[in-house]
């Protein structure tokens, strides 16, 4: 429909800068719902038994989607060359994470990478392929090694029959 700014006495400069108004306000507004910002820190020292700083990288991660995965947020991260990391893919438990900027988690040696995430920077409860981090939250990969015996390997299928 045409709508006559003569009879109504708008112009078209005032018309045009409240559509351009409105647009960005629905921009701003989505943007706002859909989004989400990530920080990925590492700890490479083994075992060094910190949660804290001093970090050995800090990437920030902006504009994720608010239902983004950890894997996610590492991939966007790894493409924007602020992060690196390699895994292995297990059919039952996802990504395991192998190596983080480069440094390899030695499964022989019991090593392997901490994710800790959360208000508390808590060991996470799920891997990278299903945790979900919040919005503004610091997800921490450590390098640890594992006391007890050792964790079965994620890369081999420990399926009971």
């Amino acid at each position: 429909a045409v709508v006559s700014t003569q009879s109504t006495g708008i112009s078209d400069h005032t018309l045009l800068t409240f559509a351009m108004f409105r647009s960005l306000v629905l921009v701003l507004v989505l943007s706002a719902v859909v989004a989400k910002d990530v920080t990925i820190l590492t700890i490479d020292k083994l075992n060094a038994g910190r949660k804290g700083p001093p970090y050995d990288s800090t990437a920030i991660v902006l504009n994720l989607a608010d239902d983004a995965k950890l894997i996610d947020v590492m991939n966007k991260a790894q493409n924007e060359g602020t992060f690196s990391f390699d895994y292995t893919m297990h059919h039952l438990w996802g990504a395991y994470i192998t190596t983080v900027n480069g440094l390899y988690a030695d499964s022989t040696t019991k090593q392997y990478w901490q994710i800790l995430g959360g208000p508390r920077m808590k060991p996470t409860q799920l891997g990278a392929s299903s945790y979900v981090p919040a919005d503004q939250e610091k997800v921490l990969f450590r390098l640890v090694t594992w006391n007890r015996e050792p964790c079965p390997d994620p890369t081999e299928d420990t399926t009971l029959y």
